[in-house]
């Protein structure tokens, strides 16, 4: 596996970008995961996307932790950030090896939240829960998520798992990762 790497000068971070599930046609080049490996560099933040070789969650979690490490090699002392959409998010959710340090779940089903091991590790979470999820309603996600730590739960209005035009929520994301960086 070559993952694309979309590298920056002077990187404050990495972000690590985690597509939907690949028996569904998910892939690396999403167009949301595409909007943040575009948009991400203009911001010092190196964009890492690959697609997973397989479409279990654990191999899917191994796979990507493998990923970090790479990046942690590649970017040492820069901070980690994954960034996942519905099973990419659920992926992201299961990994948490040094250096992550923050975590963006788009759709996340809350369904796959249950084995996290995200919850109570330092870091900042964003758990983003389109308004009308066939599969994980708001409510549902937030339930789910309510005993991790640092953890911001919010509502992408007008759209439902599948989020129509991406545009809104790969602006949220720029818009968390810059606030990140702020800090």
């Amino acid at each position: 596996m070559t993952p694309d790497i979309e590298a920056v000068d002077d990187a404050v971070a990495v972000a690590v970008l985690l597509h939907p599930h690949p028996s569904y046609g998910g892939n690396r080049h999403h167009p949301f995961i595409d909007g943040l490996y575009r948009r991400l560099p203009a911001l010092s933040v190196p964009t890492v996307r690959f697609d997973f070789n397989t479409s279990e969650m654990a191999g899917a979690r191994a796979q990507t932790a493998e990923v970090v490490r790479q990046a942690g090699h590649r970017w040492p002392g820069v901070p980690v950030m994954l960034m996942g959409y519905s099973f990419g998010a659920a992926v992201a959710a299961g990994t948490g090896e040094a250096p992550v340090g923050a975590w963006f779940l788009l759709a996340p089903p809350a369904v796959m939240l249950a084995d996290s091991t995200i919850g109570l590790r330092p870091g900042t979470k964003a758990v983003v829960v389109p308004e009308f999820d066939q599969y994980s309603t708001p409510a549902l996600t937030a339930e789910a998520v309510s005993g991790w730590s640092d953890t911001e739960v919010s509502v992408l209005a007008g759209c439902d798992h599948f989020l129509g035009t991406v545009t809104p929520a790969v602006d949220l994301a720029a818009a968390w990762v810059s606030g990140r960086l702020a800090r």
